[in-house]
């Protein structure tokens, strides 16, 4: 991360978000004031152990979801009380999300999977399969762009699934466990993949991990940890993310839909 990128203002920015689910008379919490930012060109690994609050946070950074209280800002924006229409269109126009699943349509190639979502936001479809090809190339995938998922491996399903991400020109992006379906070996080249893509674009990125050895590659690291961020290098990480002894029920994740 260069003294570019933190001269800076933040793209993301999160302010004291807090979030509860009802469970039976009582009500779980999981975020108690969470905040953050993201320059342009920095990518940052968020880091908690299982039920800690990583895809919630995801969910209200990604605005699919809406905090109890607290602000959202993307490029200076406030998400939070705007309109449905607005929050999609900000999403739509703002960001990227890889998931763990790499959720490609399976009757379309690798190259349509990549330009759907272009097509659908009325790109030209010219334009739309010239920026996948590119992004396609980049991953190493330019021999594969007429291979349907079903015939590409699970590391070249997930690098589409990268490109597919990129593909409206997101200024951040958002990535839930995005190699945790792969094979150490496959996973390691995936993600350092991603992270050089990222680099390439100069996007911010926010990434949930649990492998510390992914998280030591990126800028930095912030830890959820009873519903707050600590920030943290990756190495640091472990003493910090137990789960609190107190009410191990309290901080535990709703059952949920895969981060989207």
């Amino acid at each position: 991360m260069s003294d570019k990128t933190m001269d800076q203002r933040p793209i993301l920015e999160l302010r004291d978000i807090t979030r509860s689910f009802r469970e039976g008379e009582g009500a779980l919490r999981i975020l108690r004031g969470a905040s953050l930012q993201i320059r342009p060109g920095e990518i940052v690994a968020l880091i908690g152990p299982s039920g800690a609050g990583k895809s919630t946070l995801l969910h209200i950074a990604g605005l699919l979801e809406r905090p109890d209280e607290g602000m959202v800002l993307l490029g200076g924006i406030d998400c939070v009380d705007l309109p449905d229409r607005e929050r999609t269109y900000m999403r739509r126009a703002e960001l990227g999300f890889v998931y763990q699943a790499h959720n490609l349509l399976p009757e379309f190639n690798a190259l349509e999977n990549v330009a759907m979502p272009e097509l659908i936001a009325g790109t030209p479809k010219q334009d739309a399969f010239a920026e996948a090809t590119r992004l396609l190339t980049l991953l190493g995938l330019g021999e594969r762009l007429l291979h349907l998922p079903t015939e590409l491996s699970g590391g070249e399903q997930q690098r589409v699934a990268i490109a597919r991400a990129l593909a409206n020109h997101p200024r951040v992006l958002l990535a839930d466990e995005p190699t945790g379906n792969l094979d150490p070996k496959t996973s390691k080249m995936v993600f350092e993949e991603l992270i050089h893509l990222v680099r390439r674009e100069g996007l911010a990125a926010l990434i949930a991990t649990h492998n510390l050895d992914l998280a030591a590659k990126m800028d930095r690291a912030l830890v959820l940890h009873e519903g707050k961020l600590v920030e943290g290098r990756p190495a640091q990480a472990k003493p910090a993310i137990k789960t609190p002894t107190a009410d191990p029920d309290e901080d535990q994740d709703p059952p949920r839909a895969p981060f989207a």
